[in-house]
């Protein structure tokens, strides 16, 4: 069925009754006994058919919201990870919203995006198009039960939107994404909860939580995000992924015990944005033209290293992104997707049941793929993996925690491969840190320095008979990306000590 917009469309959509106590019947949702009864009882009441068969428990709210979803190409909207503020809420008299069972969760100019229980209530999308005249409405699904909440806040005028936990932590999570925060971090301390957020690899506060919130807030977050949340004492991590502010973010969230309780570290991702091409990552033309000679080879192992939020899988998108082509079969493993890539074949390690990066890569192989993307290399098994898919002619791209591409070369060594065994199918390593840009107003945005060693089979012959790791020359290395910077007046002495420490400048 066509996507079609709810508002002004009553006389095309000719839904009733009969088609959705239909649709559940063919699948399995509602039997005929129970829509009878359902039926029964909606003649003494006001209320839709859904929202009584929900009510008589004979269904489930999430399978009453994708039935709903199909028959009024409505989108679902989650309204527990919806922030909003005090006015967009009461920008609608409370009693018009409860009569509706609607609330308005956005307005700008031009629109206003309206959650409701049941689009079928055209009563209520009356009303409340009628309300916002000279705006575009825009409808959205959502389950009562959260419509409820955002109407118990309303009936008390909105004063209590700052106060309710789980809207405080939608908040904290919006105001991270609107700064730009790679990070969130939530540190119990003595009496208070800190929150912390990293904006262009900084670490800044951002406010304060109490203690009782706090304890709703990070429950939830352990539920959402499928942690055990019984378990006090030890690390965990996993991920989720939400709709919020009109932006499609994936959370991962790690947990890790301290001595005030638990602190949390959530990383943001915002999916929305897409993936850029390497020439809006801020390359120089040299290191532009160095990272697409390296992917036009055919196969071989290309790596890129550095630590945690340097930006090594985004440049390995876009890197995706710049060979990506009908004629190549992409194939990528992760833990988990990141960006999802039209083109692509994408494989989630924990969605597939896979146990390891190493399993997956086996798995894969059997799709005869051209090019290969591997999240990370954390072990020897994924490492030998990895190389022995390189040298039965596959490109493969992947990322390795080390410093600096000779350090890269000691980390394999140190995963137990020996360098006769990944030196032969090397074609580079590639290392970055992102720094900030100064300008007239302080410090604005990131940009990468870099350092890379392209492997000639000199090289490779060189490292093989001889084993000294130290005779690889880097045909850039930071330093020269630094010169590079602070000639061009791109940043300071101070951002690049800060990330690179003293010892090259």
């Amino acid at each position: 069925m066509p996507k079609r917009r709810i508002v002004g469309e009553k006389a095309m959509l000719g839904f009733s009754v009969g088609n959705i106590g239909e649709i559940l019947l063919n699948r399995g949702l509602l039997t005929k006994e129970q829509i009878s009864v359902v039926v029964k009882h909606q003649k003494k009441t006001d209320r839709l058919f859904g929202q009584v068969a929900l009510g008589l428990g004979f269904l489930k709210e999430d399978d009453l919201l994708t039935v709903l979803s199909e028959l009024y190409a409505a989108e679902i909207v989650s309204l527990e990870f919806v922030y909003t503020d005090k006015e967009t809420l009461m920008s609608v008299p409370c009693d018009t919203a409860v009569a509706c069972s609607a609330v308005p969760f956005f307005i700008n100019e031009e629109c206003v995006k309206i959650a409701v229980a049941d689009p079928g209530n055209l009563r209520a999308v009356d009303a409340m198009t009628a309300y916002f005249k000279g705006k575009k409405a825009e409808f959205f699904i959502a389950k009562e039960s959260e419509i409820l909440r955002f109407l118990e806040i309303m009936k008390c005028n909105g004063e209590n939107i700052e106060k309710d936990p789980l809207l405080l932590m939608n908040k904290i999570i919006f105001d991270a994404v609107e700064a730009g925060a790679s990070d969130v971090h939530f540190e119990p301390c003595e009496n208070l909860v800190r929150v912390r957020i990293r904006v262009d690899g900084v670490l800044r506060v951002l406010q304060s939580v109490d203690p009782d919130a706090w304890m709703r807030m990070k429950s939830k977050l352990k539920l959402i995000s499928g942690l055990n949340i019984t378990e006090n004492r030890r690390p965990q991590s996993g991920h989720t992924r939400i709709y919020l502010a009109g932006k499609t973010m994936d959370l991962r969230i790690s947990v890790h015990p301290g001595i005030f309780g638990e602190n949390f570290v959530i990383r943001i991702f915002d999916l929305s944005q897409g993936i850029c091409s390497l020439s809006e990552l801020g390359f120089p033309d040299e290191d532009l033209l160095w990272l697409k000679r390296v992917v036009s080879f055919p196969c071989g192992i290309f790596l890129i290293v550095g630590p945690t939020g340097s930006g090594k899988t985004t440049t390995l998108y876009s890197l995706l992104k710049e060979i990506n082509s009908s004629s190549v079969n992409i194939m990528t493993l992760e833990d988990p997707v990141e960006y999802r890539v039209d083109g692509v074949k994408q494989l989630d390690l924990r969605e597939e049941g896979l146990l390891s990066f190493s399993d997956g890569i086996r798995s894969i192989l059997r799709q005869d793929p051209d090019v290969m993307l591997i999240g990370e290399i954390r072990d020897e098994a994924t490492a030998a993996t990895a190389v022995r898919a390189s040298l039965t002619g596959r490109l493969v791209l992947a990322t390795l925690h080390a410093a600096t591409p000779t350090e890269g070369i000691r980390r394999l060594s140190d995963l137990g491969l020996k360098l006769s065994d990944f030196v032969p199918s090397l074609i580079g390593i590639f290392s970055q840190r992102l720094v900030r840009r100064f300008g007239n107003n302080g410090y604005t945005g990131r940009f990468p320095l870099t350092e890379y060693i392209y492997f000639s089979e000199e090289l490779k012959k060189t490292l093989i008979e001889t084993g000294d790791i130290s005779a690889c020359r880097v045909d850039k290395s930071f330093k020269d990306s630094s010169e590079e910077a602070l000639k061009n007046n791109f940043t300071d002495e101070k951002e690049i000590a800060r990330v690179l420490g003293n010892a090259d400048l």
